[in-house]
């Protein structure tokens, strides 16, 4: 029983079984050999929730009774709220079950239910029914989105099932499957399906209890696993199936989610050898258009008009399969000697990957409208029914390399590399010229390579300056220089190469003289061959400058300033041989400062005239003066304020506060039913953090590569947050573009700490997402369902798109 003591006062009687929470009671009896026993004014925690009852007695060590019982989240002595039950079940680690139950809030009785029943599952998944949001809408009438319930069936296995019914609509079910076996596989199933009315039903029969006549039914399937194998194996499947082209556009929640246009499906295996440096892959996939059908449909908003012959629409690409190899980089004469001679550094490399395709489509032709005028529509069948067409295709690529990296001087790093690379098709093209003139293309069906290649070699180095300049903590400023110059050479293939025709490309000689070079390989999965002889050089060269900051015994470097610039020269390059020069340039001005430019600059002067760049250096004086074309300038800041404070600083521990400390510490805190939950959160004290931050971040874009119609755009972007005091706290958020000055948009967000509840209202004044945005909820995640909102403007649709 309750003793009192002399100096903490009465002291109650508490029980502490295998690390749980304590029991703590006026009176307390247990049987030691049956286990059972009761307490006469209990008071217990669980989670972040605590229960008091009249009495409590246990069935077993998981099963408690509680008559009279009370459950809340709030500590306080005075609780904000708590819910009132006559009888009370507790079962360790699942739940807890009352009936009948009442909500009181500020000990007023605000509505009852025959029963409730809360978690207790100590942090773990438990199932729980999910709370829908809810609103109307002129279109969809009223609804409500995500009623449903989360079954936690076990350690390995959820489940989540919703239910979204729009008034005006229809109803859409979703069932979301999570699996997972740590180091063995994971992955989710989601079924979705909508039944919503026709698009024959007319607005004034759209009312949801006819939804079952007229309607219309999707669903969709979406299937993500990957297994982890035994001895470096792995395989993934991603598998997507819609029963409806359109059913993203018409059902999406989300943006993005209505923007989708493409179902994509592919499962992959792979396998890797760690020791060889080898590694292999096989993948399946399937990519649909799931508009395909109304982008041929001239009835839709979403027709494709063909602009010339042949133009074509996938319906699905298929691959099946696509096989990969890859050996990494390693040693051509690989030796264990410590002296290593110039050849063992020689690194080779090859991957190889094949490819089949099989593709559906819908193409594009050519008809008369009149005797002088030529259309363009899609192919038909003799009834008039969009003509799909299909086609297989294979390709398969072989690249390989060498390299080798070296010193010269000791201080410059050299580095060859030559590349290969091999594609094998199986059909290529002729060219052959008609009576008109124009070059078309005949395919040849048949085995057909080509093999292409570069040579390429890099130099940098490192310079590196010290200045011994002391102000406060800085003790020297290092400079670091970082020139590089590297050469790259690629054969033109539409000539010889090394005195042999490749014979990649075919000339053909038109009537009037003019020489035509057709590609045999374009159009084929391998892709057009390079054509123009490739010598350029680049240069580029890096300045750093760091600060070394001592501080002490602490020694550490502080970058303040980087400059890089960059440009290259194509020698054989018929005009325009020199590339833009490309500089960038940061700068830390403090730690809560950073400034960031970039510029390029154009060699070539500007006719305004001819309003074209024109293959002449812009000079002044004799020597070149390179144009700027563009230039960006961001940087970003953040300012913060302490709290103004003239109290005393809190030295001593007042009696009254030691009471409160050793209370927490012994568990005697809780006192007699709420009473003991202390009083935390009453007191005034001084704030830790910020009493206000702001932050601001500038972007400023000026392009000017047609000096006839240069462009700027400057935007600024703000942060705001006050701490007015322990309980309230001030937000703004705007976005500027300074040079319309326009207030693009902005935000203003109010937010109230009410202990155990919070309230939050958030206005957009203006914008796609304006509207005023209301909600009032208990902080406890146990009983986050205990909510009021109320929603403005468009906070009360859930999107703005039309479905």
């Amino acid at each position: 029983e309750s003793k009192k003591d002399s100096t903490y006062g009465w002291i109650r009687p508490s029980m502490v079984e295998n690390g749980e929470e304590p029991m703590v009671g006026d009176t307390m009896i247990y049987n030691l050999e049956t286990r059972h026993g009761k307490v006469i004014q209990g008071t217990t925690k669980a989670e972040d929730g605590y229960y008091h009852g009249q009495e409590i007695r246990n069935q077993d060590m998981d099963v408690f009774y509680i008559d009279d019982a009370a459950y809340t989240t709030c500590e306080l002595d005075d609780p904000h709220f708590h819910f009132e039950s006559q009888n009370m079940k507790m079962i360790n680690e699942d739940k807890v079950i009352a009936r009948p139950i009442v909500l009181y809030i500020a000990n007023i009785p605000v509505f009852g239910l025959p029963f409730g029943v809360f978690p207790h599952q100590k942090g773990r998944r438990h199932s729980g029914w999910i709370m829908p949001s809810y609103g109307t809408d002129a279109r969809w009438g009223g609804y409500i989105n995500g009623l449903g319930y989360y079954w936690a069936a076990s350690e390995y296995f959820d489940s989540k099932f919703t239910m979204s019914l729009y008034d005006r609509d229809g109803i859409t079910l979703r069932a979301k499957n999570n699996y997972m076996k740590r180091y063995a596989y994971s992955g989710n199933l989601d079924l979705e399906t909508k039944q919503r009315f026709a698009s024959s039903v007319l607005d004034e029969d759209r009312d949801i209890y006819n939804i079952w006549g007229n309607r219309q039914s999707d669903y969709v399937v979406r299937w993500n696993h990957r297994q982890q194998l035994r001895n470096n194996q792995s395989a993934s499947v991603n598998a997507s199936y819609y029963s409806s082209g359109d059913y993203n556009r018409r059902t999406g929640m989300e943006q993005s989610q209505r923007l989708n246009q493409q179902a994509v499906s592919n499962a992959t295996y792979s396998k890797r050898w760690p020791k060889s440096k080898n590694s292999m892959s096989v993948n399946l996939s399937s990519r649909r258009d799931l508009m395909a059908e109304k982008k041929i449909d001239q009835n839709t908003v979403f027709y494709s008009t063909p602009t010339r012959e042949g133009q074509q629409i996938n319906i699905t690409t298929n691959t099946l399969p696509q096989l990969a190899f890859t050996h990494s980089q390693r040693a051509l004469f690989p030796t264990k000697a410590k002296k290593k001679q110039w050849y063992h550094n020689i690194n080779y490399r090859y991957s190889s990957r094949f490819t089949n395709n099989l593709k559906n489509y819908y193409e594009s032709e050519a008809y008369a409208i009149d005797d002088t005028t030529t259309g363009y529509r899609w192919m038909m069948n003799e009834n008039e029914d969009p003509l799909a067409q299909s086609f297989a295709d294979y390709f398969m690529t072989h690249s390989s390399g060498l390299s080798m990296s070296s010193k010269i001087f000791k201080y410059i790093n050299v580095t060859p590399s030559l590349s290969l690379k091999s594609d094998w098709v199986n059909r290529s093209f002729t060219g052959a010229i008609d009576s008109t003139g124009i070059v078309n293309r005949n395919e040849v069906t048949g085995f057909a390579a080509r093999t292409t290649g570069s040579f390429n070699i890099s130099m940098n180095t490192q310079i590196y300056g010290l200045f011994p300049i002391k102000i406060g903590k800085m003790e020297a400023i290092r400079h670091v220089i970082a020139p590089s110059i590297g050469y790259s050479y690629r054969p033109d293939f539409s000539q010889e190469v090394f005195g042999a025709n490749p014979g990649y490309y075919e000339v053909i000689q038109q009537d009037n003289g003019e020489v035509v070079y057709f590609d045999r390989f374009s159009g084929t999965m391998a892709g057009g061959t390079p054509r123009g002889e490739n010598q350029s050089m680049n240069f580029s060269m890096t300045n750093s400058f760091q600060a070394k900051i001592v501080n002490g015994e602490n020694e550490r470097k502080q970058d303040l300033f980087s400059w890089r610039m960059s440009t290259s020269r194509n020698f054989v390059a018929d005009e325009f041989q020199w590339s833009n020069i490309s500089s960038s340039i940061r700068a830390n001005v403090s730690r809560k400062l950073n400034l960031d430019f970039s510029m390029t600059h154009d060699w070539y002067d500007f006719d305004k005239e001819k309003n074209m760049r024109i293959n002449q250096f812009k000079a002044a004086g004799g020597f070149p003066t390179p144009r700027l074309i563009s230039a960006r300038f961001s940087t970003g800041f953040r300012f913060a304020g302490k709290r103004l404070s003239f109290e005393k600083d809190d030295e001593e521990t007042t009696e009254e506060d030691t009471t409160i400390i050793m209370d927490r510490v012994d568990g005697a805190n809780l006192a007699k039913g709420f009473n003991s939950f202390g009083n935390a959160g009453n007191n005034d004290k001084k704030l830790p953090g910020d009493f206000w931050s702001t932050s601001a971040s500038f972007s400023f874009a000026y392009n000017n590569a047609n000096p006839n119609n240069p462009q700027k755009t400057f935007w600024m972007s703000t942060n705001s947050t006050i701490q007015v005091t322990e309980y309230w706290k001030v937000k703004y958020n705007a976005r500027f573009d300074l040079i319309k000055q326009d207030l693009v948009s902005h935000t203003f967000s109010i937010y109230r700490d009410l202990h155990c509840w919070e309230m939050s209202v958030n206005w957009t004044p203006n914008g796609y997402a304006s509207g005023l945005y209301l909600k009032l909820n208990v902080k406890s995640p146990n009983l986050r369902d205990l909510k009021l909102e109320q929603r403005g403007g468009s906070f009360s649709r859930p999107s703005l798109f039309d479905r």
